[in-house]
């Protein structure tokens, strides 16, 4: 008998029976959505994001100074996270590629585009540690040129993040919009992602366009607290069968 013609955007889930590895891949995002929730953690209050005083570059090139090792290993977490990122691109896309093969494989891409730019941007870090240990450039720049170059370099990271954050969202979007759609994870959780996402977007939007952020708001908050409990409940419950209406 001929197979019926599945539409690019889905396929008939309920018909569709959870394999092994969708099984394991589903634990794997888990683990890694947790993994990188801690070098993220990490990253923002202990190590590269603790030592930038706002607004102040020589207060920030000495608290890099004071604490070179806690600046390098910022760098190697910020790394591991970024590794992590494809690790969960490549998972989630097992997990729902039988619901939307072509969806999850856009998902999976803006993932990794993600990963990329972020990757990317980590040679602003490292550019920074230079200026500031580095003899030949004290021998060239006075020391509060190497501080406004440190600062420069550190908002060029920041423009950059923004620029990963928006592939960041557009991933997670379409990849929440499968969840939701296939019924693996609770209905209300992937709603939860799909908006959480939606606001991180919109969010990066505004921030890119009015760098002041007027709303005043961390857009990026829903969303952490969506990968924390989504982390969580794929590494311990896995996905379920979905049933047919």
């Amino acid at each position: 008998m001929p197979r019926q013609p599945m539409a690019w955007w889905g396929s008939d889930v309920a018909s569709t029976a959870i394999d092994r590895s969708q099984r394991v891949a589903a634990r794997v995002a888990g683990a890694l959505f947790l993994l990188l929730m801690v070098c993220g953690v990490f990253g923002e209050f202990s190590g590269r994001g603790g030592l930038i005083a706002d607004n102040d570059p020589a207060k920030t090139a000495t608290a890099i100074l004071n604490h070179l090792l806690l600046f390098r290993v910022g760098i190697v977490s910020d790394l591991v996270a970024f590794t992590g990122d494809i690790g969960i691109a490549v998972a989630l896309y097992v997990v729902l590629r039988p619901v939307a093969r072509n969806l999850a494989l856009l998902a999976a891409f803006w993932r990794v585009a993600e990963a990329a730019v972020l990757g990317v941007i980590t040679l602003n870090s490292l550019t920074m540690l230079s200026l500031l240990t580095d003899a030949r450039y004290a021998a060239v720049f006075s020391r509060q040129q190497i501080q406004s170059l440190v600062w420069l370099f550190n908002d060029t990271h920041d423009a950059g993040y923004n620029i990963g954050l928006i592939f960041l969202s557009l991933g997670c979007v379409v990849f929440s919009w499968l969840f939701l759609k296939s019924r693996y994870t609770p209905r209300l959780l992937a709603g939860f992602g799909l908006l959480s996402y939606a606001v991180m977007l919109a969010g990066t939007m505004v921030t890119i366009v009015w760098p002041t952020n007027p709303v005043g708001v961390n857009f990026d908050t829903p969303a952490g607290l969506y990968e924390m409990v989504v982390g969580l409940w794929l590494l311990l419950r896995g996905i379920k069968e979905p049933r047919s209406s």
